[in-house]
């Protein structure tokens, strides 16, 4: 059992921020993310998003470029390019954010699953195998969105795209 003046479970938008800003005040935490540290925003949502717009408004913008007297040739786009692009962009944004947490010498980014077993008890299944148990005053819960497939009738059946997969 390690023991811990908080706990944060998600590096989302608020737990990363909020793990670093106790650490730098002088107390010990861990924070515990079962994926990729960044949450949903970074990793499938607003980030990846409005990578992939900024490229289309690229495209909108050199297609209308001889309405404002610039000549240009046939635009095209290369969708292998703007996705590599996106996930350059995540990968550099999440590996940012991972490297931050890791420097934080009160910080202790645990990789794995992590469920209440006590009122300030938690276990933590951890993605490279076995469990942890950790412990802590303050817990707080940052553990973001998934999505929800609907229970419509042949969905199972079709090759249907989510927010992440849509992109890819």
């Amino acid at each position: 059992m390690k023991n811990y003046d908080a706990i944060v479970i998600g590096t989302g938008q608020a737990g990363k921020p909020l793990a670093a800003n106790m650490g730098r005040a002088g107390m010990k935490v861990a924070i515990v993310e079962k994926g990729r540290v960044g949450g949903s925003c970074v990793i499938e949502g607003c980030t990846p998003t409005k990578t992939m717009v900024a490229s289309g408004r690229i495209a909108h913008l050199v297609r209308r470029a001889g309405d404002y007297g610039v000549n240009t040739g046939p635009v095209t786009v290369d969708l292998k390019v703007v996705r590599d692009r996106k996930r350059k962009i995540v990968d550099s944004w999440s590996n940012g954010s991972r490297t931050g947490l890791e420097k934080n010498e009160n910080v202790d980014l645990i990789f794995g699953h992590a469920r209440f077993v006590g009122a300030s008890e938690m276990e933590v299944e951890l993605n490279d195998g076995g469990t942890a148990r950790i412990t802590a005053p303050k817990i707080f819960i940052n553990t973001g969105t998934r999505n929800r497939v609907p229970p419509l009738e042949g969905l199972n059946s079709v090759d249907w795209l989510d927010n992440a997969s849509v992109m890819e």
